[in-house]
């Protein structure tokens, strides 16, 4: 965002000006502040315009500004509310620390989504120590805000990113080759899985990067197959020019064609590289009802020079859908692009799915040396059959005892589900167990589940007897030994660690990671150390974003049905002793395969202080979701050494989850990386 004067705030203004003791005040108000108090809006750490959030959700709102005045701001000014809606927010927030003149901090207010589907801004300033208000902009007085989107829950219905190739890619005379390859002078179109955008940030789906024809005004486009819409349906995607891209100027363009051949404009939008992103959200209530081709579309203001613009995670989303749905045939008509069909594959590919443990949950408890069965159901999501030279395999942990390999019973299909049974002895000491599972093909080659079919399922038992003591958590690899959770919780995101896909802007990443490997890394540990100092008990997830500015990390996990009176809970903060550690923490989710959406997030700085999540997940209740831990780096990643003590989900309603209690909550977050400062090509919201 950047600072703007409404036309609500210009009759605010009129009215405190009209209610002031004399006329002289005023002046001497907006002089005082010109000299004195200042500020300068430089970026939103956190929670971007127009972020969509369901209702009832509650985030962290964190601004960066810039102290360009001639006053130090001690702790006696504070962050205050001043118009909008406040989201339930505090009415005045004190700074936890004096602010120079150049200096720059982060000021986060934690908020609360309203309960009715619509577009809310609110409005925030700065009050001194003498409570006199300032703010932004040439006379400092303007506001900086949050605007956010409350909607009900939206599926999408196409992603244009995975159906690009059955577009047609054209330039303005010819039609192109997809994927197109990069540095045609003819201009080309793209999927990338990881597109980094202007600002550094990795964005957190697949998107398209564009290119137009290397000449005056060149342009690149894709004509998609028709589709039919529904009122209500809406065009989103994340606009940015690729990072590094210095020179690009471009016009993103929305269009459609009719089957008559006609070519409408729906939206359009000029990005120029400076810094920022741009949400964009369409709506197609124009198009109710009607089936009609939309249009992707990058022109060159200019100099194609340097022109690579991302749309990322270009989707159209339908409020009420849960699931995508399939993606639309192309109807033949009048203007219909032609579909050039896609090659099939050479050879196909192996994927499991675990379903469910058929018999022994995690945990049963059984005496010494007794014999069992385990059997989990697990279904083929590859493209290969398995037969019956198919076997199951021991990969790690403990083996009680059974075969390996075991061949499958019979063949399975693509899409079918089978059971996959081994006889297990129980060990002769007391204690938990743990021994880690996969697949193996005719080939010998083994593969698992998860995004990268290389996890293992497991079977956890405990042993009834004398005491033993559990092994202890430390760095599991995939497959290895699972750390019992903790007491009360009915998730534990550190003990299911290496059932989560982990992503940086580099790729997949190994689990558990190696300590310092640029790429980023995930570590278990056991009873990490608070950046207080304080000991904890339990278990915590190391988390080290990619080493590059902004890079960031993210684990994916396995999907979860929300529960009624389910919460998340865990400790955010940075490892003791890394005192350049400045990172973002974000709980985000996944419905089915829409788009990933952020429940909550939370700036950190080394300080000396934790803080204590404990969310509400009741707006999620009764859907099936996969929760995501992400971490951003906050400009340098140098120490960024994020930590999530004891994160799980439980129960309210019936959870002993221990709690350690916060040392405070840091609500506003002290800075010292550099201010970016904004160009007036970042949108103006307006409200409504």
């Amino acid at each position: 965002m950047k600072s703007k004067l409404t036309l609500s705030l210009i009759v605010l203004a009129a009215l405190v000006l009209s209610l002031a003791p004399a006329a002289t005040v005023g002046t001497q108000h907006a002089e005082a502040q010109s000299l004195c108090d200042w500020a300068q809006f430089v970026t939103d750490v956190t929670v971007p315009d127009n972020t969509v959030f369901q209702p009832g959700a509650t985030f962290t709102k964190t601004w960066r500004l810039k102290n360009i005045g001639t006053c130090t701001w001690t702790t006696s000014y504070s962050l205050v509310f001043d118009s909008g809606t406040q989201m339930g927010g505090p009415a005045s927030v004190n700074l936890p620390n004096s602010v120079a003149p150049g200096q720059t901090v982060d000021v986060s207010v934690n908020l609360t989504a309203p309960g009715t589907q619509g577009n809310y801004i609110g409005y925030w300033k700065f009050k001194n120590a003498s409570g006199v208000i300032f703010g932004i902009g040439s006379s400092a007085d303007n506001s900086w805000w949050v605007e956010i989107n409350v909607s009900q829950p939206y599926g999408v219905i196409y992603d244009f990113t995975s159906n690009l190739c059955s577009a047609n890619v054209r330039n303005a005379t010819q039609r192109l080759p997809c994927p197109g390859a990069d540095g045609d002078p003819l201009g080309f179109a793209y999927a990338l899985s990881n597109p980094i955008m202007e600002n550094g940030v990795p964005g957190l789906a697949p998107g398209i990067l564009m290119s137009p024809q290397q000449v005056y005004n060149g342009q690149v486009f894709a004509i998609f197959p028709p589709m039919t819409f529904l009122k209500g349906d809406l065009f989103q995607a994340q606009l940015s020019c690729q990072d590094g891209a210095f020179d690009c100027y471009d016009r993103y363009v929305l269009q459609y064609k009719t089957r008559s051949g006609a070519t409408y404009t729906l939206w359009t939008w000029d990005e120029k590289y400076d810094g920022f992103s741009y949400n964009a959200s369409v709506k197609l209530n124009s198009l109710a009802g009607q089936t009609v081709s939309l249009i992707l579309g990058v022109r060159a203001l200019g100099s194609p020079i340097g022109d690579r613009a991302l749309w990322v995670n270009p989707v159209v989303v339908r409020p009420g859908i849960s699931v995508s749905t399939p993606t639309p045939t192309p109807t033949v008509g009048p203007g219909t692009p032609t579909v050039t069909p896609t090659a099939t594959p050479a050879s196909c590919t192996d994927r499991a799915k675990f379903i469910s443990d058929v018999t022994i949950p995690d945990g049963t408890v059984f005496a010494p040396n007794t014999p069992f069965v385990k059997t989990w159901e697990i279904k083929n999501v590859g493209t290969c059959t398995w037969t019956t030279s198919y076997a199951l395999i021991f990969n790690s942990g403990n083996q009680m005892g059974g075969p390996s390999p075991a061949n499958f019973p019979s063949s399975v299909a693509p899409g079918q589900t089978v059971d996959l049974s081994i006889n297990l002895t129980s060990p002769n000491t007391g204690g938990t167990y743990v021994g880690y599972w996969r697949l193996q093909n005719a080939s010998g080659v083994p593969f698992g589940i998860g995004v990268d079919a290389l996890h293992s399922f497991w079977v956890e038992i405990n042993v009834s007897g004398a005491t033993a003591t559990p092994p202890p958590p430390v760095t599991p690899t995939p497959g290895g030994p699972t750390p019992t959770p903790p007491a009360g919780a009915v998730y534990d995101f550190s003990s299911n660690v290496c059932s989560a896909a982990w992503y940086s802007g580099a790729g997949a990443l190994p689990c558990p990671g190696t300590d310092g490997d640029p790429k980023g890394f995930v570590l278990q540990v056991n009873n990490p150390t608070l950046e207080s100092g304080a000991a904890s008990s339990g278990l915590g997830l190391v988390t080290f974003p990619q080493n590059i500015y902004n890079g960031y990390i993210q684990g994916i996990y396995p999907p979860y049905t929300v529960k009624a009176g389910d919460r998340f809970r865990s400790i955010v903060n940075c490892s003791y002793g890394q005192p350049s550690c400045y990172v973002v923490f974000r709980l985000d989710y996944q419905s089915g395969s829409g788009p990933i959406t952020t429940f909550w997030a939370f700036a950190e700085k080394y300080d000396g202080l934790y803080y204590q999540a404990d969310l509400d997940l009741s707006s999620l209740v009764g859907q099936n979701v996969k929760f995501i831990l992400t971490v951003l780096s906050v400009g340098s990643p140098t120490g960024d050494r994020a930590l999530w003590v004891n994160p799980m989900i439980y129960n309210s309603s019936a959870s002993s989850a221990p709690v350690i209690a916060p040392s405070s909550t840091p609500t506003i977050i002290p800075p010292t990386p550099a201010p970016v400062t904004p160009t007036s090509t970042t949108p103006t919201p307006t409200p409504t």
